[in-house]
């Protein structure tokens, strides 16, 4: 585990975390006199002194009132700095991940980026904030327990470092396992997660199709394979403590047996028997914490470890450097552009491509030539394997990437919407102006539909959108573009859904509201196609005009 890395993390929160290590290591010290006091109390009672105890049962009470409040204080602020550092970790993996490239999502499962960014952070937060801050407390109890069984008796103590190699021995065997199976869990976890949001993103299909029973079977084999996982795991994790608590409370009869027949022999105190025996009775609670710790920490090593794999991975460049951009004039260029997905045929080859200010143009051509790559590449989601591409004379890759994407209002093919009202998905991430949102609604053709609806644009519309129709998703979509005023469009077959009277509607208004502003559109539908000054068709061998 790469404690360094861990605790860059946790840095800020040091205050926290080495109070509630000193408060623990105060309750040691408490717990470490109980024992002796309680032993001096019952040798008194065994010898029929009861007169004397007074301020030894006064220190006793004490001991164990202070003992009660530190581990209610200690319980309280763990649980706040655990909180405190769920909160910290959150935050910078979901920004990070949302920083990081398009090919980073479109490789991994988002059930797997999903379970690290929930439950798996929580486990790690709960390890700083609770296991490693009790750890100290725990050394210290066991390692005090013994330095005072070596003082009250040595030749009976002899016997505590006798355990130490079984210790060590049943911990290595135990670790290797349970990291084995911390890996397999996780990832039964995360399939987990990814089943369940694709079985609720595909609700409409799955009802559709009546595939209800064959989606619960699929979802009940994939959660019953991460129940035997945890189960194997916290099974071996539950034999852990209670082991070597056994092994230890065993050494504390034998002590018991050996002590009680020596007792009248060596003339020992009453007094110091009894407070061997509670000490050695003690040492089996840190001893067993103390393997209960080491089992957590060799889960929270695979977890850290995919943690540090992914927050390790460099974000999208432009984001923290970059050119400033103002807004754009809207020339386009691309440049001997190549360009190939991973593992995969040439997509673009040496393209050459030039747009003008104001100027809509329009991409046809049969699917899988490049179209949409080419969207992809202006937007930076992908770089060119050669040549540039540039926006008013500037290469795009020199510029800052969130003002390159603020240039364009850009429409794909798939509505991209979330689960609240249809206003919050027109202005997404800006305040809601009112006058913009209504001309925005307008211009894409929404109108109608929203003065139907009960709540108009404070209408809720489900994940993805569900609650509404493919093309009013799409009215909604090209709504959350005009609403931004840039001064280019990028109409990914934005008007695919629309009956034939609304793309007309849509096409006469866009002639006004697409007025001095670059647009492409990537269509085949004639009246689209008439919206354009050019019209060309992508091919594997380049870029025709055909208008």
């Amino acid at each position: 585990m790469n404690f360094s890395f861990l605790w860059q993390r946790a840095r800020q929160f040091r205050g926290e975390l080495l109070l509630i290590s000193g408060l623990t290591l105060l309750g040691s010290l408490a717990t470490l006199a109980v024992p002796w006091l309680a032993g001096q109390v019952l040798g008194g009672v065994v010898e029929g002194q009861p007169q004397s105890l007074g301020n030894t049962l006064v220190l006793l009470v004490a001991a164990l009132v202070a003992l009660t409040v530190i581990n209610i204080v200690s319980a309280i602020l763990s649980s706040k700095a655990s909180l405190a550092i769920l909160h910290r970790l959150r935050r910078e993996v979901h920004d990070h991940v949302v920083l990081m490239p398009l090919s980073f999502h479109e490789k991994r499962s988002a059930g797997d980026t999903l379970a690290l960014m929930t439950y798996e952070v929580s486990n790690l937060s709960s390890f700083l904030a609770t296991t490693l801050a009790n750890a100290p407390s725990m050394i210290v109890t066991a390692v005090g327990a013994v330095v005072l069984l070596f003082v009250l008796d040595p030749s009976m103590a002899l016997v505590v470092p006798l355990l130490v190699p079984v210790f060590f021995v049943l911990m290595k065997l135990v670790g290797r396992r349970l990291r084995v199976l911390s890996k397999q869990a996780r990832k039964a976890e995360a399939l987990v997660f990814e089943t369940a949001e694709r079985d609720l993103a595909m609700i409409p299909a799955i009802k559709s199709f009546a595939t209800e029973g064959h989606r619960r079977d699929n979802y009940d084999a994939v959660t019953a394979r991460s129940r035997d996982y945890v189960y194997r795991q916290t099974r071996i994790k539950a034999f852990i403590a209670p082991l070597v608590a056994l092994v230890a409370a065993l050494a504390a009869i034998a002590v018991l047996v050996f002590g009680s027949s020596s007792l009248s022999q060596d003339g020992r105190e009453p007094a110091d028997l009894f407070s061997f025996l509670l000490y050695a009775a003690l040492l089996t609670r840190p001893v067993g914490g103390l393997a209960d710790i080491y089992g957590r920490f060799q889960i929270a090593r695979g977890t850290l470890s995919r943690l540090q794999s992914v927050l390790g991975l460099p974000v999208e460049p432009g984001h923290e450097s970059g050119e400033p951009t103002e807004r754009a004039e809207g020339a386009i260029a691309f440049e001997g552009v190549s360009f190939a997905y991973p593992g995969r045929p040439q997509v673009i080859d040496d393209l050459d491509l030039a747009i003008a200010p104001g100027e809509i143009v329009a991409l046809t051509g049969d699917n899988g030539v490049g179209k949409s790559t080419l969207i992809k590449l202006l937007l930076r989601f992908y770089t060119p394997d050669a040549g540039r591409i540039t926006l008013d004379g500037s290469d795009i890759a020199a510029l800052q990437v969130q003002d390159l994407r603020r240039q364009f209002g850009y429409v794909p093919q798939r509505p991209l919407l979330f689960n609240g009202t249809i206003a919050e998905n027109i202005a997404f991430g800006t305040e809601v102006d009112q006058a913009t949102l209504s001309r925005a609604v307008e211009l894409a053709q929404a109108s109608d539909f929203l003065a139907r609806l009960p709540h108009g644009l404070d209408t809720e519309i489900g994940d993805h959108g569900i609650r509404l129709s493919g093309g009013q998703g799409q009215r909604i979509a090209l709504a959350r573009a005009l609403y931004r005023d840039p001064p280019a469009f990028i109409l990914d077959e934005a008007t695919s859904m629309y009956d034939l009277e609304s793309e007309a509607a849509f096409v006469e208004d866009c002639i006004h509201a697409l007025s001095e502003r670059t647009v492409i559109i990537i269509t085949h539908r004639p009246a689209s196609l008439a919206l354009a000054d050019r019209v060309l068709r992508v091919t594997p061998n380049g870029i025709v005009q055909e208008r």
